[in-house]
């Protein structure tokens, strides 16, 4: 896992692991928190993942 980090920045690696944990701003994840409206995608109205967002969207 480390080399995976390896020569990025502070803010890259923090993406990386949220993106890779699914605790990312994104509507599914805000929503179960009860910190967005809905957990779909605002585009095409399906849950809103990160594999959605990084995929499909």
């Amino acid at each position: 896992v480390e080399k995976l980090y390896d020569g990025l920045s502070h803010p890259q690696c923090s993406v990386l692991t949220q993106l890779r944990t699914s605790h990312i701003g994104l509507n599914s994840f805000l929503y179960h928190f009860h910190l967005g409206p809905s957990p779909e995608c605002a585009h095409c109205w399906v849950p809103e993942t990160v594999s959605h967002f990084l995929l499909a969207c």
